[in-house]
Parts: C-alpha cells; structure tokens; sequence
C-alpha cells in the first residue's frame, strides 16, 4: 500500500510517518517503480502497536529505541491491563453476527438508558474493537461489521422525533479528510439528550463551507471532532480560521484525541470526556436561554 492508505489504515498521520522514516529509520518502505513509497502488512501490523502505544503516551524516541519483541509485549501488558471485564461484550465483538449484534446493543441501550450505555457498553466496545485489531484478533472487515452495528443505533437516537422546537441547534461535522465519526456521533447523542436539538451532517465538509451554512441553519454551534489521523497542528489552524469565519454568537466545539491538548483558543471550547458534556450544554447553551 501507499503512504496515504497507511495513514488510513493505521491512523498515523502522512507527516508523522515521513519524520519517523527519517529520525528513527522506521517505517522503512521499499520503492515502486515510480520511486513512490509502498509499504508491507508487516509494517502495517508493527505500525498498529506503534500507534497503540502512543495512545498510552509513550513518546516516539522511546517507542523505537525499542525491540519489536519489545513492543509486541509492551502493548500485550498495556492491553491485558485496561481491557473491559465484560467477557460477553467482548464475545459479541469478537464472535457476534450482525443481527446478534444489533440485538444485544438495542437490549443493553434499553435496559441502561442513553448515557449509562454509551459509557458502560459503547466506549469499552470501541476499545475492544481498537485493542483486537491491534492484536490481530479481528480483522477490519470485523472492525466494520461491529461499528457499523453502533453507528446504526447511534442514529436511530438522533433521528427518534422530539419537539425541537424550543430547543437550540447545534450542527456536527467533520471536515474534509477526517473519516472517524463514531466519536462525534456518541457525543451528538448525548447532546440531544442533555437538551439540544443535534443537525448531523453524515458526509465530511471543506472548512470554507461551514460558516454559510451555519448561517443559514441559525445554529447555536458547530461541532467537529479531530481524531489521532487528523494533525494536531492542522487541527489548530482549521479551528483557528473557523473560529474567525464563524459568526461571534456561533460556539465552537471541538473533540477528539487531536485536540486533547492543544493549547487554548480564543471563543473555542474543548470537549475529551463524554461525562462532562451535560454540563457543558447547561453552561454555553442553556443558560444563555434563560437569561
């Protein structure tokens, strides 16, 4: 595969890739008669428990002074470790047919309510998802098969009829290039449970397009999310000229592990918890309302 479909598959960014090739020697593609980059399965599996442990914060000159050995037993600690107890959520994910699947996500939801489900059931089920395609245990056809199962409830939720009328519009999205969604969708649920009517946009936007329909939809805010695909530094100069094309009444909202920290913007808000945004849609959305 090219440089490009690594990125996507391992959700490692173009730029990160290419500076790692220079400082640390690795990833270490061969070359296509054109003299492009290609890269093996190997180096997308190796690249896989790279990624996984950037995510538990290791830095790169640590990962790579590293034997693959190494990493391999590193990321197994690690995974053994925060990996959810719930054995039957982790059949289900690694066994489940689509229609059990469906079944047994509708059950949970029901039994849990909306908020209890997406932290006890939906987040342990995307970790899972992350951990057995990490580890080889599932497949990415696998990966799809189950997320696309959550993604269809998901939006069952936001599409279930409610009186919206009184009720503040926030519009989410994502921009050109950033293909994660699930992320944004779990948060979109739980806006619209804590108060705002969500206007969800399924396909990705260019930046220069938002401020017009944002405009036209009278939203109350926009909300993106950044995954760790998408460049923390990219990520900021998008937000930074949405921030400055959007309308000064217009809140700005964003999420994701590419915006985990990322230094303060002006007139932005940062959201990386689930937990807190019932709060947060009580501070900038509803109480203005009020008041």
């Amino acid at each position: 595969m090219n440089i490009q479909q690594l990125s996507n598959e391992t959700g490692i960014g173009v730029d990160a890739l290419r500076i790692w090739e220079r400082r640390y020697g690795f990833p270490a593609p061969e070359r296509d008669t054109r003299g492009f980059r290609i890269y093996s399965a190997e180096q997308v599996d190796e690249l896989r428990l790279v990624k996984t442990l950037l995510d538990h914060g290791r830095r790169p000159g640590k990962i790579f002074a590293l034997s693959a050995a190494e990493r391999r037993d590193l990321v197994a600690q690690l995974v053994t470790s925060d990996s959810t107890s719930d054995q039957g959520l982790r059949k289900l994910v690694e066994e489940g047919s689509p229609s059990r699947i469906s079944a047994e996500l509708t059950a949970r939801r029901n039994e849990l309510g909306l908020e209890a489900f997406v932290v006890d059931v939906a987040l342990p089920l995307l970790q899972l998802l992350d951990h057995g395609w990490t580890m080889g245990r599932i497949n990415v056809a696998r990966e799809h098969l189950v997320s696309d199962r959550l993604e269809e409830l998901l939006k069952r939720e936001l599409s279930a009829e409610e009186d919206n009328g009184e009720r503040p519009q926030v519009l989410f999205l994502t921009l050109s290039g950033e293909r994660h969604k699930l992320g944004l969708l779990l948060a979109a649920t739980l806006f619209k449970q804590a108060g705002v009517a969500p206007l969800w946009l399924n396909e990705e936007l260019p930046l220069s397009e938002i401020p017009a329909l944002a405009d036209e939809l009278q939203v109350a805010g926009v909300a993106l999310s950044f995954s760790s695909h998408y460049s923390p530094r990219q990520a900021r100069e998008d937000l930074g000229l949405l921030r400055r094309s959007l309308s000064p009444r217009i809140r700005l909202i964003a999420g994701g592990q590419s915006v985990h920290q990322l230094p303060s913007l002006k007139d932005l808000i940062i959201s990386t918890d689930l937990q807190q945004i019932p709060q947060l849609v009580k501070r900038h959305f509803l109480h203005p309302l009020k008041g």
